[in-house]
C-alpha cells in the first residue's frame, strides 16, 4: 500500500462548476474521458454511486474499472477501487475555492494505492500520471462548457 497526496492542481472555475462537473461524469462520462467506452453509472442510495468502464491499457488490453464514490458536498468525493488495477485502493478527492479568487478551485487527491499487477515501485508514478490525464480531460470538458456557455 502507497500513500500518495497531490496537491497544486487549480480549475479555472468557481466550486459550484467543480462540482457540476463532477455530476456530469454521471451522465457523460464518456464525454469527459473520451478512452473510456461502457460507461455506467449504478446510483447505490443517496449518499453513494458505482461508477463501471473499460479502457485499454498501455499495451492496448481491455480493463475493466469499477469505483465506488460518496460525495461529501461541498467538500469532495471519497472514492473505493472496486474493480480493475487499483482495485482495493482508496482515495479523497478533496475540492476547496481559493482564497482570494472564488473563480478558482483549488483540487488535492489523497489515498492508499496498492496493485497486483503493477510493481510496487511503480504504483506512484503511474497513479499521479493518471491524476493528470484525468485532471487535463476535465479542464478540457470544463473549458468546452465554458465556451458553450458564452456564446
Amino acid at each position: 500500500m502507497i500513500f500518495i497526496q497531490d496537491s497544486g492542481s487549480v480549475f479555472e472555475a468557481p466550486l459550484e462548476t467543480v462540482w457540476k462537473l463532477a455530476e456530469d461524469h454521471v451522465e457523460h462520462g464518456n464525454k469527459i474521458h473520451p478512452d473510456t467506452r461502457n460507461n455506467k453509472t449504478e446510483i447505490i442510495d443517496e449518499t453513494s454511486f458505482i461508477n463501471s468502464w473499460e479502457q485499454d491499457d498501455e499495451n492496448g488490453q481491455t480493463i475493466r474499472m469499477k469505483i465506488k464514490g460518496t460525495p461529501y458536498y461541498p467538500l469532495g468525493i471519497a472514492f473505493e477501487i472496486l474493480e480493475g488495477p487499483f482495485a482495493d485502493s482508496k482515495y479523497f478527492v478533496y475540492y476547496f475555492p481559493l482564497d482570494n479568487d472564488s473563480s478558482k478551485t483549488g483540487v488535492t487527491v489523497v489515498g492508499n494505492f496498492k496493485s497486483s499487477v503493477i510493481p510496487e515501485e511503480q504504483i506512484k508514478p503511474t497513479v499521479l500520471s493518471l491524476l493528470e490525464k484525468v485532471f487535463s480531460e476535465d479542464v478540457a470538458y470544463l473549458n468546452a462548457i465554458k465556451h458553450k456557455e458564452s456564446h
